[in-house]
């Protein structure tokens, strides 16, 4: 059993440099004697099909799967560190996955803790949340974005850690639906100041208190 094992969840906003960070911490296992094996959505298909690729550049050579039971009929008796990336577009069964490889392997998670409604992220069946990964992970790396908001010629770079989704310029309607793979031309990073809440949720808080 290896002793460093167990779940590191690598989460945080859009362009906060979650793919980044995880291969990074790929780059610095490859040094040791690591049989790794990476994998990625096939939701999220905005660059080489092969590979995750970072918004900067760096990429490394993964499997593309649609499913956990692909990526468990993927997996190599062999591998002990599993590298995860976009992990919010597979189902919940993601969760058990990770918790059960956790045992004795490295298991490492990249994924969007929250959608640009601010809420966590719902996995692509709809029972379970990021939140559920966020509970059983060993180690927890929050990154957050810089801000984007322009106004009068002036860029706000605070530390954002939300996103709002854009469509023809306007905000998104709260209904625009969860899973939209886009970049900067769909989403921009928000600090709390300037990420415009949706009536939806206010009303949905104050129904609570």
């Amino acid at each position: 059993m290896l002793t460093e094992s167990g779940l590191t969840l690598i989460a945080g906003t859009m362009f906060s440099g979650k793919s980044t960070e995880l291969l990074r911490r790929i780059k610095r296992l490859e040094a040791s004697d690591y049989n790794i094996q990476l994998f990625k959505s096939k939701i999220d298909d905005r660059y080489e099909s092969n590979h995750i690729v970072s918004h900067d550049g760096f990429k490394e050579e993964a499997t593309y799967v649609m499913s956990v039971d692909e990526m468990i009929a993927n997996l190599k008796e062999d591998t002990n560190v599993i590298g995860i990336d976009e992990g919010q577009f597979l189902e919940s069964e993601v969760v058990q996955f990770c918790d059960q490889q956790a045992k004795d392997k490295i298991v490492l998670a990249a994924g969007l803790i929250k959608n640009f409604q601010d809420n966590y992220f719902q996995f692509k069946d709809e029972k379970l949340d990021m939140s559920e990964l966020l509970r059983i992970a060993d180690h927890l790396v929050y990154l957050n974005a810089v801000c984007t908001y322009k106004e009068n010629g002036h860029r706000c770079r605070k530390e954002a850690n939300r996103v709002q989704r854009f469509v023809d310029g306007e905000i998104a309607p709260f209904d625009d639906g969860s899973v939209k793979v886009g970049g900067k031309e769909a989403y921009q990073p928000r600090c709390r100041s300037h990420f415009v809440q949706y009536q939806d949720v206010l009303n949905r808080l104050e129904s609570r208190l």
